[in-house]
């Protein structure tokens, strides 16, 4: 047996900090509530949510990137999905090589017995991170919806001209 190691076990910048203690994070240090008061205080909030959801989308290009030059026949893609209210979802799926469609994950794990044991794990890694970073986008996505729509509209939820 070969104690080689595989390129793809060392972690990628997509897995930095992953099973590591979390410290005090300055980008997501508590933010008091009675710190947010007035429209200043709300568009703070929402310039974080903002930030956050971009740092997301990085970290999910990022982990896409690194699926694709791994050379596998599973790979994960960043997809763009323009919503109705004008926002755009971004969310990880994967996909076969050679199929244009997405595929639930446990068509990628049903050719698991062709691959070494490394890229197994490397696999899980890579959906267990992008569960991870479907729900921060979504949550950081909705988040920043919310306080964009009471800026503009002094509520988050406006009723249509036909429910009057």
């Amino acid at each position: 047996m070969t104690t080689r190691s595989f390129h793809l076990d060392r972690r990628s910048k997509a897995f930095k900090g992953k099973g590591e203690p979390l410290g005090e994070l300055p980008a997501l240090s508590p933010l008091h509530v009675s710190r947010v008061a007035g429209r200043t205080g709300f568009r703070v909030l929402l310039r974080s949510y903002e930030h956050w959801l971009d740092e997301t989308v990085a970290e999910m290009q990022a982990l896409a990137q690194e699926s694709a030059t791994a050379g596998l026949d599973a790979l994960l893609r960043c997809v763009r999905v323009p919503l109705a209210s004008g926002a755009t979802r971004h969310r990880l799926d994967w996909f076969l090589r050679g199929e244009s469609h997405a595929v639930p994950y446990s068509r990628v794990e049903s050719g698991f017995s062709r691959l070494p044991a490394p890229l197994r794990a490397y696999l899980q890694q890579c959906h267990s991170r992008g569960k991870e970073l479907n729900a921060l986008e979504s949550v950081f996505r909705y988040a920043a919806s919310q306080l964009a729509m009471y800026l503009e509209h002094g509520t988050v939820k406006v009723r249509r001209m036909d429910e009057a």
